[in-house]
């Protein structure tokens, strides 16, 4: 009978030593690894043998199907636009030019050879008939990224896309890099605050939307800053960047509440809680390198003197 994973074992350097061209392809494909070297050398023999019989080489049509197109993609991460243009050829010959399956495999091709025009022309196409294709929309994006004269042009398709999939994580954090290389803080941090929404447990995601807020500056910026840098910290406590960074910015707001006019009112709280959070968080820092002393641990302790008055 036909080996399944189960059968000749499930890791890829078993599948790749028993010769099972099916199931390394199967596995690449279920566990979305990127792959193309071995993608495209174990799917030409799979290929080749299943050439004249594919039903008889154990790929039943949706496989062989799947097959090529994984291969095709494989080829392009490769550059080998003969060999992905040879089974664009195929998918053609069985969807036929105007199936959207073969359509987005097109706009690629087009992509990997440079033809923006045409990858447009044909991402466009796929919009006429879809408003909505999430993966013609994304591609378009790219494509105007790519070209530095449209950057104004991507960021405001970029905006009118999360307008429609407010819900792709992915396109917020690209948003918030693209905030982030124009200086626009204020914006990035909204992109984060959205991404956090969608991840809340993710220590680095509320570590990096601190330092945005850190950034800003303001009290309550920096009183938002530690917020999230305690809870990056409260749900990885191995953070150190975190730790690091829960110091410089509640040292930063008593830097600003010492330095404010008798004018800005000033939370006591506020200011004892920041004065707690220094001191804990050098301990904290130096408890981490006092296991290794030497000169990093005199290095580190001297850093936190800088916060921290009492000794370590």
């Amino acid at each position: 009978g036909t080996k399944t994973m189960a059968d000749i074992g499930k890791d890829l350097p078993t599948l790749i030593n028993a010769g099972d061209h099916k199931e390394v392809l199967r596995f690449i494909r279920t566990k979305k690894l990127r792959e193309p070297e071995l993608t495209v050398n174990h799917g030409k023999a799979l290929l080749k043998a299943a050439q004249k019989s594919p039903v008889g080489n154990g790929l039943d049509e949706g496989e062989y199907l799947a097959v090529i197109e994984q291969v095709l993609l494989a080829s392009l991460d490769l550059n080998d636009l003969q060999f992905a243009n040879i089974c664009l050829k195929e998918l053609k010959n069985r969807f036929g030019p105007d199936s959207a399956r073969v359509r987005r495999l097109i706009g690629l091709c087009f992509e990997a050879d440079g033809d923006l025009k045409n990858a447009l022309a044909t991402y466009d196409q796929m919009l006429a008939t879809n408003p909505s294709s999430a993966f013609a929309l994304k591609r378009k994006y790219c494509i105007l990224k790519a070209q530095p004269e449209e950057g104004v042009n991507a960021r405001t398709f970029l905006v009118s896309y999360l307008e429609k999939f407010g819900g792709d994580a992915g396109a917020w954090k690209e948003m918030g890099e693209v905030c982030l290389e124009v200086g626009d803080y204020t914006g990035a941090v909204y992109c984060w605050e959205e991404l956090v929404l969608a991840n809340p447990l993710d220590s680095g995601l509320h570590c990096h939307l601190g330092e945005l807020y850190a950034t800003l500056g303001g009290f309550s910026d920096l009183k938002a800053a530690r917020k999230h840098l305690a809870q990056a910290l409260d749900l990885d406590m191995s953070n150190v960047r975190a730790l690091y960074a829960l110091v410089a910015v509640a040292a930063d707001y008593l830097d600003k509440v010492a330095a404010s006019s008798k004018k800005t009112k000033i939370d006591e709280h506020d200011a004892e809680v920041a004065k707690e959070l220094v001191r804990y968080g050098a301990q904290k820092v130096c408890a981490l390198y006092s296991k290794k002393g030497g000169r990093l641990y005199e290095a580190v302790t001297e850093v936190m003197g800088d916060y921290n008055r009492a000794d370590c």
